[in-house]
């Protein structure tokens, strides 16, 4: 990952919480990227052009955006388990996590 990368995923999370206060209770790992890119397609797109030369840019900064929630977001959100079929963005179908709203107190 390139400092340039690191710095815009950083930008990128700053925006998690907002995305995940849009998402319904349980959601897929792909639609909150859906959502996160759509609120956000500056910084997204950013990404993607720093990953065109690797041959998967959507794979390669999907796979970040979810990692990120996961590690960064326990007081937000949960993960469940994995969808073995969830549409991503192309349409296709292929597994996602599954999460779920922390319950806030």
């Amino acid at each position: 990952m390139t400092e340039l990368s690191t710095e815009l995923f950083n930008r990128l999370e700053e925006h998690y919480a907002d995305v995940i206060a849009l998402m319904d209770n349980e959601f897929t790992s792909h639609e909150f990227i859906e959502k996160l890119s759509q609120t956000q397609q500056e910084l997204y797109v950013q990404l993607l052009n720093e990953y065109s030369s690797n041959g998967q840019p959507f794979r390669s900064v999907h796979s970040v955006i979810a990692k990120r929630l996961r590690s960064n977001w326990p007081h937000l959100v949960e993960y469940v388990d994995t969808n073995p079929s969830s549409e991503n963005i192309f349409g296709n179908y292929n597994g996602a996590a599954n999460w779920r709203k922390v319950a806030c107190e």
